[in-house]
């Protein structure tokens, strides 16, 4: 063979070799590409269910602080606090809605959080629905008698701070900075 053929031959078999490194590549960039699409739907979709059970969570935490703070101040009549109640009571479907989002997206210790944080609300809930179903008695202004509503109250915030505290850990895991309590207390 003589060397302007060995030469062609080395030259065609460089192009091959770079067209091969170079299809590698994009296959591989693909993949990192592919990858990266897949974490960013992963994390929107997290978000949005956090989101979602968050809100659900808050209104119906809101709800449930108005009716409370109005049967303690005597502001309710017994038909409002039923309707209050009623409507407290039906946001749990909501609640319940989305936090079957959360349960879905994961990880687990979220949603266990917002499980938790839910379980509490009823429970404060049925606490103040006992004082309705009684007809507001007047042994219901006593002090002493707020005192279980006041710590299932505290309870219910500390399950939603733990639940955004987690959401937050999970959505922005390289944050460094400590959580910020955004839940509003009001005792």
């Amino acid at each position: 063979m003589d060397p302007v053929t060995q030469v062609a031959l080395v030259g065609v078999a460089g192009t091959v070799l770079g067209a091969l490194v170079g299809a590698g590549g994009a296959v591989r960039a693909a993949g990192v590409s592919t990858r990266g699409q897949s974490t960013l739907e992963d994390h929107k979709s997290r978000r949005t269910a956090y989101s979602a059970c968050t809100t659900a969570l808050l209104v119906r935490r809101d709800t449930v602080t108005a009716l409370m703070d109005g049967m303690r101040s005597g502001e309710l009549d017994l038909e409002s606090a039923k309707a209050k109640l009623q409507q407290a009571q039906t946001m749990r479907a909501d609640v319940m809605k989305t936090l079957g989002a959360v349960l879905v997206e994961g990880p687990e210790w979220p949603a266990r959080s917002a499980e938790t944080a839910a379980r509490h609300l009823d429970v404060w809930l049925e606490g103040l629905a006992y004082w309705v179903s009684e007809g507001l008695p007047e042994d219901m202004h006593e002090r002493d008698q707020w005192t279980p509503r006041q710590e299932e109250r505290l309870l219910t915030e500390e399950a939603l701070d733990r639940f955004a505290a987690a959401c937050r850990r999970v959505l922005h895991p390289k944050d460094p900075r400590p959580v910020r309590r955004f839940l509003r207390r009001r005792w």
